[in-house]
C-alpha cells in the first residue's frame, strides 16, 4: 500500500506544480534571434514547397498561362492602355497632328467642360434617352415574355420574331425608321392624309428629334429584354405556381406575388446592361438627324465625343468628355448595385 501512496503525493506535487499556470522565461537578444531564425525558416519552407510545386506542376502552368495570356494582353491593349492614354490626354491640348506638339494646360479641359452649355445638354439627351429605353422597353417586354411563355401554336417564330429588331443592325433600322416617320413619303403619311391632318416632322423639330431616336431605341430593347424576361419565365419553379393555384389565388396575384418578385434579378441586369449600352447610343443619332435639326438638339453623348475628336480634331479636350462619362457610368453602375439591395430578391 505504501508505494501506491507514494505514486499519489508524487502526482499531487505534479499537479500543484501545473496549476501555478507557464513559466515565463525573460526575452532574451538569443530568445529573440532564435525566434526570427524559426521565422526565417518557415518562410523560406514555404517558398521553397512553392517552388517544388512549380517544378512538379510546371506543364499545367505553363498551360494555364498560354491560354490566359493571350486574354490578358488583348484587354491590357485594347481596353485599359486606352483608358490610361485618354486619361493623360485629357490634361493636354493637342489636335492629333504630329507639327504641332502635345501642350500640358492641367485642368483647363476640364474646367471649360463644366462650363460648356453644350456639355450638359448632350448629357442631358444621353440621360434622358437611356432612362426612356430602360424603362419604358421593359414592360411590353415583360407582358410580350409573358404570351411568349405561353403554348401556342407557332410559338418557335413568334419568339424568333420578337428577338428579331434587336439582332438588326442599328443603321439598318434606322433607315426604317426615317422613312416610317417621314410626313410625306412614309407609310404614316397615309393615316394622316386620312384622318385629314398634318403629320409632324418627326426629324425637323426641335422637340420631336430626339423623342424619334427614343422610339427607335424603345423598338430595339423590346425585343433584347422579351428574351431574358423569357429565360427567367422558364426557370420558375413551377412548385409555387401549383400551391397558389391550390390555395385559389388569382392570375393577377400570382402575378404580383410570385412572379414579379422572382423576376426582380432579370430587371436588374436589364436596367444596368440597357442604361450603359443606351449611353453608348451613336449610330442612330448620326444615321436619323446627326445631332439636329439645330445641333445638339438631339446628339447623344457619345455623338458630340465623335464631333470633338474626329470633327474638330480637340483630343485632349475630346478625352475629357470622354473621362467625365467614364465617371457617369460608373457612378450611375454604383448607384444602381446599391440600390439593388432593396428590391431585388434572389430566390430559387
Amino acid at each position: 500500500m505504501r508505494p501506491r501512496s507514494r505514486r499519489r503525493r508524487g502526482s499531487r506535487t505534479r499537479s500543484s506544480h501545473r496549476s501555478q499556470g507557464p513559466v515565463h522565461s525573460p526575452e532574451t537578444p538569443e530568445t529573440m534571434e532564435t525566434t526570427k531564425r524559426l521565422a526565417s525558416n518557415g518562410t523560406n519552407a514555404v517558398w521553397q514547397q512553392v517552388a517544388r510545386g512549380w517544378r512538379r506542376n510546371r506543364r499545367e502552368w505553363l498551360t494555364f498561362l498560354a491560354f490566359v495570356a493571350p486574354n490578358f494582353i488583348l484587354f491590357g491593349v485594347f481596353t485599359y492602355w486606352p483608358i490610361l492614354y485618354s486619361f493623360w490626354l485629357s490634361f493636354t491640348r493637342w489636335n492629333f497632328l504630329p507639327a504641332r506638339p502635345m501642350e500640358a494646360v492641367g485642368l483647363s479641359n476640364y474646367v471649360q467642360l463644366l462650363r460648356d452649355p453644350v456639355f450638359w445638354k448632350v448629357l442631358g439627351n444621353s440621360l434622358t434617352y437611356a432612362t426612356s429605353v430602360v424603362i419604358v422597353a421593359q414592360s411590353p417586354a415583360f407582358f410580350l415574355a409573358l404570351l411568349l411563355n405561353e403554348k401556342i401554336r407557332g410559338q418557335p417564330f413568334f419568339r424568333t420574331m420578337a428577338f428579331t429588331p434587336h439582332i438588326t443592325t442599328t443603321a439598318a433600322a434606322a433607315l426604317v425608321w426615317v422613312l416610317l416617320l417621314d410626313p410625306s413619303l412614309g407609310p404614316l403619311s397615309h393615316l394622316y392624309k386620312a384622318l385629314g391632318v398634318q403629320g409632324p416632322r418627326w426629324l425637323a423639330s426641335s422637340g420631336l428629334a430626339l423623342w424619334a431616336i427614343i422610339l427607335v431605341g424603345i423598338w430595339k430593347e423590346i425585343g433584347f429584354a422579351s428574351v431574358f424576361f423569357l429565360a427567367g419565365l422558364q426557370n420558375i419553379n413551377r412548385e409555387y405556381y401549383e400551391a397558389a393555384w391550390v390555395d385559389g389565388a388569382s392570375r393577377w396575384a400570382i402575378l404580383r406575388h410570385i412572379t414579379l418578385p422572382l423576376m426582380t434579378p432579370v430587371i436588374f441586369f436589364l436596367m444596368v446592361s440597357g442604361f450603359i449600352q443606351a449611353m453608348k447610343a451613336f449610330d442612330v443619332v448620326a444615321i436619323m438627324s446627326e445631332g439636329g435639326p439645330v445641333y445638339p438638339d438631339s446628339a447623344t453623348y457619345v455623338y458630340h465625343l465623335y464631333q470633338l475628336a474626329f470633327r474638330n480634331f480637340r483630343a485632349g479636350y475630346a478625352s475629357a468628355f470622354a473621362m467625365i462619362f467614364f465617371v457617369v457610368i460608373i457612378a450611375v453602375t454604383l448607384y444602381q448595385l446599391r440600390a439593388s439591395e432593396r428590391w431585388v430578391q434572389y430566390g430559387e
